[in-house]
């Protein structure tokens, strides 16, 4: 196998593709990237067994066409350090030589046989979305997902096709975030489509994937994995086994008191109320009455902070606490200039919305 490969479109490919790569995996050729010269392209592919990602570089020139393992770690390096436009692959024997004006770097490879095998997008998507709404869906739920929960269903995400709508859900038992969008083309009965929880490793990798807001995303489903389709990638993931919560029964259904704000200036007040919080009282109280909010929070070893911010509030007055590092994560992700949050009682959960796709469920905290 002999390419010469564009330097910055290599090192793209490997940073993409070099977050799959467990470095302390017991099995060699999962430390490695897999290299497939054919055609007019390189196919970088890389897997940790849970998470396969194929990246197709287009900037290269096939001399010898092949295949090849390399260790990711020493190859990234390689190409980051590297001062060259390109950069020339050969592999002779079990020894890939990679050179650049005024370097060359030996490297020993691994049977490329030893690979495990790439699923392939095969046929038809079931449906498809484009790349900027997918993202956009993406950042709206996946930091509402647990990090590291029993439940394991916690740890991913729902993908849900429902009235031709997309929707993602996560939630962490403390709060729950719902994002919809559109997709393109439904291939499927909506009936026949599984509601698959999608592991936050794969969502992160894919949000790394979708640099072209306008291309299209094909996502096809199995009994236990999804694929996502791009047109210089394919990323196939195993699912998070386990039961989602029901979450339309999660989202409160009336309430009788509602505040409508700038998301900018409800973010930037709740920030400053927050600045003295520490982790034993990290709860900040939010006292809703006609005019306006008042915002306040205290601490034994720091002081206090009130913060007043006018905004528009309808029913009754209301005490409630909330979580600010919560809040804040939610407003960092809403599109919409307005957001609006709904109370009933103080032991309630709070419902914010921004614009008509963003939902978000927030539980309260006591506060002493």
């Amino acid at each position: 196998m002999k390419v010469i490969c564009n330097r910055g479109a290599l090192f793209e490919a490997l940073n993409v593709i070099g977050n799959v790569v467990n470095p302390r995996s017991p099995k060699e050729v999962l430390k490695c990237v897999k290299l497939s010269a054919m055609d007019d392209r390189l196919v970088l592919s890389a897997t940790d067994l849970e998470v396969a990602i194929r990246y197709s570089d287009s900037q290269v020139q096939i001399e010898t066409p092949g295949e090849t393992l390399l260790p990711a770690d020493k190859f990234r390096d390689i190409v980051r350090e590297s001062i060259d436009d390109t950069i020339s692959i050969e592999v002779i024997s079990e020894q890939a030589h990679l050179r650049g004006n005024d370097s060359h770097f030996k490297i020993y490879t691994q049977p490329a046989s030893e690979f495990p095998p790439m699923p392939e997008f095969g046929g038809e998507a079931d449906f498809q979305v484009t790349g900027g709404q997918l993202k956009q869906l993406i950042g709206q739920t996946l930091f509402a997902a647990a990090k590291e929960s029993t439940r394991y269903a916690f740890n991913g995400v729902l993908l849900v096709v429902k009235n031709k709508v997309l929707h993602l859900i996560a939630t962490d038992g403390r709060r729950l975030a719902l994002a919809k969008g559109d997709p393109i083309g439904v291939k499927k009965n909506e009936k026949e489509l599984s509601q698959p929880i999608i592991p936050a490793k794969a969502l992160n990798l894919l949000e790394k994937l979708l640099s072209d807001p306008e291309e299209t995303v094909g996502v096809q489903l199995t009994e236990n994995q999804i694929m996502f389709s791009t047109p210089n990638a394919t990323l196939t993931s195993n699912l998070v086994e386990g039961q989602f919560p029901p979450y339309d029964d999660v989202l409160p259904k009336e309430s009788d008191k509602k505040m409508t704000a700038s998301t900018a200036d409800f973010l930037s007040a709740i920030k400053r109320a927050s600045l003295l919080t520490t982790e034993e009282s990290k709860g900040v109280r939010m006292a809703f009455n006609k005019k306006g909010l008042v915002l306040s929070s205290r601490s034994p070893e720091s002081g206090e902070a009130t913060v007043n911010f006018a905004c528009k509030f309808e029913g009754a007055d209301i005490e409630i606490g909330f979580n600010p590092a919560f809040l804040v994560d939610a407003l960092r992700v809403v599109d919409a200039d307005e957001i609006s949050l709904e109370l009933t009682a103080a032991n309630r959960p709070g419902l914010m919305k921004g614009g008509n796709n963003f939902s978000y469920v927030i539980m309260p905290v006591n506060l002493q």
